[in-house]
């Protein structure tokens, strides 16, 4: 998802017609793959409130140096951060680090869901970074970049990057130098307004990108994922016995979708989309928790056409005696008379193994709108309970509802009360049960307090069309 249309739908709910928020990130690249980054954050005080009043929506920023932290987890190695409160209740949050590798950050989701940067081949010995500032305006019934300018005066994304070679072509704003290049999308006056909505709208739709020299750099294209682990993802410091072994992944299949026009004069069909099968397999001895939606690293048409594709993020829970599980990805509709797709490169994110603790709260009904439960497991967690109607439950925490593994709520005679269901997103979910509950205390839930994250790497060189 591109960064207006992860952020702005949200923000122009915070803001209306005054908010104020910018993002800004200066990465520079050695030709060895390391690197350097210094990032700013300026904050209103209306945003903070509103993140804090919602919970942490999955598509608000980080408000907080915390947060950022936990944003950039290990893409980079932080040098400093710096936290400034302002006298109208805003703060300004701005970091700097460094990266050994350009897999250590370009392969990293920071880099990809925060930064909106990806790395990747562009064939004939040249690389390109892309750079996704688009939205959902043309297509999708939402707001036009001229109506959120109205909504979320304010906004402002700016992206540079220092580069080990001359460019060569970009869409984006070239400095002096030749090897620098910045994109941005700014709310901020009618001036940038006019720029945004030439970029966002036009024939690049929004996606900046940059080509330059390989051949001086000093580590392969495309970027590779190693079988690695991601390390402890914890509330705690806590470590995890069970560490990940044999987990497996392949592209077992692609179906592609052809239409043809009745009208037309052609005789051949043109293929509409094309969708990639993901089997992770494993030893059913060491069944991974849950596995995440693959991740396209690269992959082109025998033309060189990028057609990485992003894909919204899905947990799928692991469950029986199996040894794998099918996954799926699609890719960008490729060109005309293509009879192949070449360096496929992906991961897929599998939580190999967990620890949770049970919990069990006496007083639910008390804990209605409070902002702790007086639980130490919970509170790391930001757990609350916001309601309690009727046969309804409305909690917040940390992750969501992926982060419960079970929540047992008990009448007052010592029996469970069926569930029927629920829904939610973000940190918010609604349980729904088979009973009115408003009256009864005593509630049991069991969370996941820490995870253990592995990249299983899928490739192929070739993959020939049907």
């Amino acid at each position: 998802m591109s960064v207006l249309k992860t952020i702005l739908p949200v923000l122009c709910c915070v803001f209306l017609l005054c908010g104020c928020y910018e993002d800004e990130s200066e990465i520079t690249l050695n030709d060895d793959g390391s690197g350097f980054i210094k990032g700013r954050l300026v904050i209103s005080e209306r945003l903070i409130v509103a993140t804090l009043e919602d919970g942490g929506n999955e598509n608000m920023p980080a408000v907080s140096k915390e947060k950022v932290l936990e944003e950039i987890g290990s893409a980079i190695d932080i040098n400093s951060i710096t936290h400034i409160e302002m006298p109208d209740g805003g703060r300004i949050i701005e970091y700097e680090g460094t990266f050994s590798s350009a897999e250590q950050f370009f392969l990293s989701e920071f880099c990809r869901e925060t930064l909106k940067l990806r790395l990747a081949s562009a064939g004939d010995g040249k690389a390109v970074i892309y750079c996704d500032v688009s939205q959902s305006s043309g297509n999708g019934g939402g707001p036009s970049i001229t109506q959120l300018y109205g909504l979320a005066k304010g906004l402002y994304f700016k992206r540079t990057i220092h580069l080990p070679a001359e460019i060569e072509q970009t869409n984006g704003y070239l400095d002096t130098d030749k090897k620098t290049v910045s994109w941005a999308a700014d709310l901020r006056d009618k001036e940038g307004l006019a720029k945004t909505k030439e970029f966002v709208e036009g024939k690049d739709k929004g996606i900046g990108s940059v080509v330059f020299d390989s051949s001086e750099l000093e580590f392969s294209l495309p970027l590779k994922a190693d079988v690695l682990s991601e390390g402890i993802v914890t509330s705690e410091t806590k470590e995890l016995s069970k560490k990940p072994s044999d987990l497996n992944a392949k592209v077992s299949w692609v179906t592609v979708n052809k239409k043809m026009e009745i009208d037309s004069n052609s005789t051949e069909p043109t293929i509409e989309n094309v969708e990639l099968g993901i089997m992770v397999s494993w030893n059913e001895a060491n069944s991974p928790f849950a596995c995440h939606t693959p991740v396209l690293i690269n992959v082109q048409d025998e033309f060189n056409n990028d057609l990485v594709k992003s894909a919204y993020q899905s947990t799928f829970r692991i469950r029986g005696s199996r040894t794998n599980q099918e996954l799926k990805i699609k890719t960008k509709t490729p060109s005309e008379n293509v009879k192949k797709l070449k360096n496929l490169e992906g991961y897929v994110l599998v939580i190999a193994s967990v620890e949770t603790e049970k919990v069990i709260l006496e007083n639910m009904q008390e804990l209605v709108g409070k902002q702790s439960t007086g639980n130490q497991v919970l509170d790391k967690l930001n757990f609350k309970i916001k309601s309690i109607q009727g046969p309804q439950l409305n909690i917040e925490i940390d992750g969501g509802r992926n982060t419960i593994t079970s929540l047992v709520v008990f009448e007052k005679d010592g029996s469970k009360v069926s569930r029927r269901g629920g829904m939610g997103g973000g940190n918010s979910y609604s349980y729904d049960f088979a009973a009115d509950i408003s009256k009864l205390s005593k509630c049991e839930l069991e969370v996941i307090v820490s995870q253990n994250l592995v990249k299983v790497p899928f490739s192929l060189d070739e993959i020939v069309l049907p």
